[in-house]
């Protein structure tokens, strides 16, 4: 007798985290306020909106741009600016009367409080300043340039990582939704195989009353043992599908799907055979896989950096300034340059410089390493560009024997209807015996099993196709 224990197994593999537990129902008296049931595409975008993978990737992109926006703007000058008040300060200044006709620039007699070595303080006041420094980049021999390259490649790693979140999650709750749906038609056809069983038991019962020959009572026990079983698989189909929903509870953090908020019941279909060629897919996988393209931009990130190496032999040219400035009411301004300036004074330049250090071993072992991580990456996008055309065959291999298995069954399930229906209507005139009748309903109920099990591994084996392609699985078609 054929069993379906692998009901249980069609959902997702267990999760680090468990899945959310099921929304207790209303109070008595009280009824469910409606819920419309959810369907494929509302669970992705459920999952999509929900999922911390997704979240983490977007805020690693947001972090990239960051990145990428502060290399833009590399060449804005450093400014510096510092401003100081402080005192009490004593006094400085020129002694006006003893300087007579002198001009008081001149003059270097100063006011017995501002000499040096008493304890005359004089006035005492405050003392306010400031500085500003800029340096403006003018050429670096290519490391801005570098930067800015490397900055946009890990914008282009980040959207791929993005992506590629996406892709895992839309490719679980697929699995999970399919599992649902194979699980839920499962118990419907179990539920089928039970009323069939109940109609022959009538039938049976009939026969027995009617003193019919051809049947006992051991055809009686065959057909309870076999409702038994039935009820075994069917509450196995059960647990499939409370697996599956569990599973989707957890990846679309909706505590009450699949209680309060049915999940919508489809009949599965099996995906047309792809019509584009192996080169075309191999070609649409390189230009669109997450993984290729975060290789290809990890690899122009470490050409970047290779660059940025090179250039650190060469030295960085810029154009700098300053200008300072101070004043105290108790200091006098002192215009001679020969003399010790005071609180009260100003000043100020431009300069055009360079500046490189000189570690050269250092920098060749850096220009080495950034070369063999360059070799590495490079080796690493091109075994996995070689390995696409591999996989995508694979998948169009499966893509292509499931369709013929899937012929197979489908011829299968009309001869075993037929077979059931005959006997079914012969064992009610006593022409077929019981054990035949087990056997058709068995038969039938299999291979609508089986046809079943195959359609949900071909629209596996369809979005396996799909996603080796890099296509955007949160998409319905």
């Amino acid at each position: 007798m054929w069993t379906v224990a692998w009901l249980a197994g069609i959902a997702l593999a267990p999760r680090d985290s468990p899945p959310a537990g099921a929304v207790p129902p209303p109070p008595a008296g009280e009824s469910a306020p409606f819920a419309p049931d959810l369907g494929l595409e509302e669970l992705l975008r459920l999952a999509l909106a929900h999922d911390g993978r997704v979240l983490a990737a977007g805020a690693e992109l947001d972090a990239y741009r960051a990145r990428y926006a502060e290399a833009q703007r590399a060449w804005f000058p450093v400014i510096r600016i510092e401003a100081l008040v402080g005192g009490p300060v004593s006094e400085r200044r020129i002694d006006r009367d003893a300087c007579g006709s002198i001009p008081a620039d001149e003059c270097l007699k100063v006011s017995h409080a501002s000499e040096r070595g008493n304890l005359d303080f004089g006035d005492l006041g405050v003392a306010f300043g400031g500085k500003i420094e800029a340096a403006l980049p003018i050429y670096t021999f290519g490391k801005l340039d570098a930067a800015r390259s490397a900055a946009r490649a890990g914008v282009q790693a980040g959207e791929a990582g993005l992506r590629r979140a996406r892709q895992d999650i839309a490719l679980e709750v697929r699995r999970a939704y399919y599992g649902w749906l194979l699980a839920d038609s499962a118990c419907e056809i179990l539920e089928d195989g039970r009323n069939k069983l109940k109609e022959a038991e009538e039938k049976l019962k009939k026969m027995l009353d009617e003193g019919n020959e051809e049947v006992s009572d051991r055809d009686q026990f065959k057909l309870r043992y076999y409702a038994s079983q039935v009820e075994v698989m069917a509450q196995q189909a059960r647990q499939g599908r409370e697996v599956a929903a569990a599973a989707l509870r957890f990846l679309t953090g909706r505590d009450d799907l699949g209680t309060s908020t049915p999940i919508r019941a489809e009949p599965l279909q099996a995906p047309p055979l792809p019509a584009e060629s192996l080169q075309t897919w191999t070609q649409r996988a390189l230009s669109q896989r997450p993984e290729v393209l975060q290789l290809r931009a990890a690899r122009d990130a470490t050409e970047a950096l290779v660059e940025v190496q090179r250039a650190a032999f060469f030295p960085d040219f810029f154009l700098a300034g300053f200008l300072k400035g101070s004043y105290s009411p108790v200091h006098d301004f002192i215009r001679n340059p020969l003399l010790q300036s005071s609180l009260t004074a100003y000043d100020g330049g431009v300069a055009l410089g360079m500046q490189v250090t000189l570690d050269i071993p250092q920098k060749l072992a850096r220009l080495d390493r950034a070369r063999a991580d360059l070799a590495k990456i490079s080796a690493q996008l091109d075994q996995a560009e070689a390995a696409l055309r591999l996989q995508i065959e694979q998948k169009l291999l499966d893509l292509r024997v499931g369709a013929e298995n899937l012929a197979h069954l489908s011829r299968g399930v009309r001869a075993a209807k037929a077979w059931m229906r005959a006997n079914m209507m012969d064992y009610g005139v006593g022409i077929t015996n019981t054990r035949d009748l087990l056997d058709s309903l068995a038969a039938y109920a299999k291979a609508r099993m089986d046809r079943e099990k195959a359609i949900h591994d071909q629209r596996l084996a369809h979005d396996a196709l799909r996603s080796a392609a890099g296509d955007d699985l949160s998409r319905t078609p």
